[in-house]
């Protein structure tokens, strides 16, 4: 009965995260990206801080004993800013499938920018599988990149936007480096849930700075809680379903899932969006998905 829980807890966590990356792609096109990340912010935020004082009510205690925290999550909500608007952005000029692959590519890049800070995690980059799986990854993300550009109409845009998604993998691996070190005094639901909600306040505050507010309150209810509806279920996917994954199958299973995940956000980016995939854009992304299962390898045995 459990094995059957599990499995059908994997099927629904690749689907879901499958579904998240062509469902973004589709609310890009809505609102400007500060607009868009306001919004998804404050009610994914919301939602996840009342379901964290519920749950984890302690925690929250804990933080007013430790009040030296509290910089590190702003400082964990700038990083999480620039990547979410590095993220849109980039996903309004590429596509569903590209998010994706970005994903896949901030897990060795994480661990590599780790291992210059922690002694644990420099032990994981002397492996050759580390090395080679880097290489072929960068190779195949390199065909991605100019095989999708070559194609596409507006090649300079593409261009950008794989340049902002890069960004991303960067920002990640920074927050990563973060929030290590936060979550050996705090919960990490806590430090999600309340970085969620200082980045919506932010982007919020740019917003209303830059005028662009204007778009919101002018914008029919349906849109704005197209997008509300949106930040809710990726903080869902993101926060509930992967400590489920983690909590009840262990970290390995959550990193071979996903590498599931670009397979199911081409079919279904191409059934919802009807976005294109070149064979050499297969080619390109079964190298980068080989890549990081061989770059990780060494520390999913360890798990």
């Amino acid at each position: 009965m459990k094995n059957k829980e599990n499995q059908l807890s994997s099927i629904i966590f690749v689907l879901f995260m499958g579904f998240g990356y062509p469902l973004i792609r589709f609310i890009s096109r809505v609102f400007d990206p500060v607009n868009i990340n306001a919004i998804m912010f404050l009610s994914g935020g919301t939602l996840f801080v009342i379901m964290s004082l519920i749950k984890f009510r302690q925690e929250f205690v804990k933080l007013g004993h430790n009040l030296w925290i509290i910089p590190r999550l702003f400082i964990l909500a700038a990083c999480t800013a620039a990547n979410m608007y590095c993220f849109v952005a980039g996903m309004s000029k590429t596509s569903a499938l590209a998010g994706s692959i970005f994903g896949l590519l901030s897990m060795p890049f994480s661990i590599l920018m780790a291992a210059i800070f922690y002694s644990d995690e420099r032990n994981k980059v002397k492996h050759f599988s580390f090395i080679a799986g880097s290489i072929l990854a960068i190779l195949g993300s390199l065909i991605f990149i100019f095989s999708g550009s070559h194609q596409s109409k507006h090649s300079s845009d593409f261009l950008f936007g794989i340049l902002l998604l890069a960004g991303t993998v960067v920002v990640q691996a920074i927050q990563a480096l973060v929030v290590k070190g936060t979550s050996k005094h705090i919960h990490s639901a806590i430090i999600s849930s309340t970085t969620s909600l200082i980045t919506g306040f932010f982007y919020l505050i740019l917003s209303i700075c830059t005028g662009k507010i204007i778009e919101i309150l002018n914008a029919p209810f349906s849109k704005i809680a197209m997008v509300s509806g949106t930040g809710m279920y990726a903080n869902f996917v993101g926060m509930v379903l992967t400590f489920y994954i983690i909590q009840t199958q262990g970290v390995v299973v959550l990193s071979i899932l996903k590498f599931l995940i670009p397979p199911a956000t081409a079919v279904i980016g191409y059934l919802l969006l009807q976005e294109p995939v070149l064979p050499l854009q297969i080619l390109g992304g079964f190298g980068v998905l080989l890549g990081c299962l061989l770059a990780l390898k060494p520390n999913m045995k360890k798990n």
